[in-house]
């Protein structure tokens, strides 16, 4: 992918409707992701979308999470790609 990327792995809940997996689709055209849509519990007219993207770029996270936010209330993201303990901290001294 990227040199120096991070993977990111976001969360949301969608209407399971043509035109919301349109909007999804569109929000996700430009970034090299895998996505998972799974039933939202008994609800069958919802859907929940699972992204995993790997993005080299901060600012292009901002854009993909406001255009999920466009068409999600809720939109949860975290970083997949856990950093190792001198990256986490870089400002503390490491153990003794």
């Amino acid at each position: 992918m990227y040199r120096n990327a991070i993977k990111w792995r976001i969360r949301l809940t969608l209407s399971d409707d043509p035109y919301s997996r349109a909007l999804f689709r569109e929000a996700l055209c430009d970034q090299p992701a895998s996505v998972r849509l799974l039933p939202h519990g008994t609800d069958i007219t919802k859907v929940t979308g699972e992204v995993m993207v790997e993005l080299a770029q901060d600012e292009r996270l901002a854009s993909l999470l406001s255009a999920l936010r466009g068409i999600s209330p809720q939109v949860f993201v975290a970083r997949a790609d856990r950093p190792g303990p001198a990256e986490a901290s870089p400002d503390l001294p490491g153990p003794s």
